[in-house]
């Protein structure tokens, strides 16, 4: 198994600790905003920021997509394996667009073709990576009103004994994935696109938050790390890559562990324990200010789906929850 001298922000926590944020040369995580395992809500001031040059660990991509099982990716699981290996990679998860996303299977395929269609991407990657001693493991992303949750943990039997998946709301995705031992991680909380009505914020029902996304627009990544200082989650990070044909290694996100993942199961075990985690973030995340605002808007819903009251900008802003009943920051 290859362990990597990386350059990446190592965001530690675990065990009631304060979190601990390492700043690696080169990189620059401005206003971070306690975005650790365990998120302090009192601010940066309290949050312990310094450099460490060499450190090691086992880097994995978290957000992938591969053809045909994404309509919106142009590229055969087997493809992406000697480019993530030549990058540095000690494995992958492939999180393909599933039934109310970007699928790129028919979905009015009998349930036994459609999650056959569904996985052969990973099954391609799977057996390629078997051939060359490389990690690949299993997940999805799904769709609601424009807001996106990967799903890790769980398998294609799984899906195959769970066809009523497609019609979960997200409290019953997030209950029935815990309940068979997997976990939910919100993607791109503030992503803008043509097709998101509005910005849906579901930390109750998620077990993190990937608060860096190298698909992302900076904005959105900053204002994720924003976010994710007034919660109480651990965070990610992954490349949300879709063809591997533009991908450039120098581009690419993830997490980087303490130890390598020998299967799915390990990963949500590092989410679900809150785990020492690092994210690899290529690029400076610009600190978050108030002309970053989002042009939709954004709305906060607790465990029922329901609106929570808490204001948004107001709470960005302050660094604090701050509701309806409160006066403006």
């Amino acid at each position: 198994m290859r362990r990597q001298i990386l350059p990446a922000c190592f965001l530690f926590g675990g065990n009631g600790e304060k979190s601990i944020a390492h700043r690696i040369d080169g990189l620059s995580l401005f206003g971070i905003y306690c975005v650790g395992i365990h998120a302090l809500r009192s601010g940066v001031k309290e949050q312990s920021i310094f450099r460490e040059n060499n450190m090691s660990g086992y880097l994995y991509e978290t957000h992938m997509h591969t053809s045909p099982a994404s309509g919106c990716s142009d590229t055969k699981g087997r493809e992406y394996i000697p480019r993530y290996i030549d990058a540095g990679y000690s494995g992958m998860i492939i999180t393909d667009h599933f039934f109310h996303g970007n699928t790129g299977i028919d979905r009015s395929l009998p349930w036994r073709e459609f999650v056959n269609g569904f996985c052969a991407g990973y099954e391609d990657a799977l057996n390629e990576g078997i051939k060359r001693n490389f990690p690949v493991f299993f997940g999805w992303e799904e769709t609601f009103q424009g807001d996106d949750y990967l799903v890790y943990g769980l398998d294609k039997q799984w899906l195959l004994d769970h066809p009523e998946v497609i019609r979960y709301s997200r409290k019953e995705q997030y209950e029935q994935v815990k309940a068979a031992g997997g976990c939910v991680v919100q993607a791109h909380p503030f992503r803008e696109a043509h097709y998101i009505p509005a910005i849906n914020l579901c930390p109750e029902l998620a077990d993190g938050i990937e608060i860096f996304n190298a698909g992302n627009e900076m904005k959105w990544n900053s204002l994720a790390f924003r976010w994710a200082g007034l919660l109480d989650l651990p965070v990610t990070a992954g490349s949300d890559n879709h063809h591997a044909n533009r991908m450039c290694p120098e581009n690419l996100a993830g997490v980087v562990l303490d130890h390598p993942l020998k299967c799915i199961q390990d990963y949500v075990k590092v989410i679900k324990e809150r785990q020492p985690i690092g994210l690899r973030i290529p690029v400076p995340v610009p600190e978050w200010t108030v002309e970053l605002q989002p042009n939709l808007p954004a709305v906060w819903y607790d465990g029922e789906e329901k609106p929570t009251g808490i204001r948004v900008m107001d709470s960005l802003l302050r660094g604090e929850i701050v509701t309806d009943g409160q006066p403006e920051g």
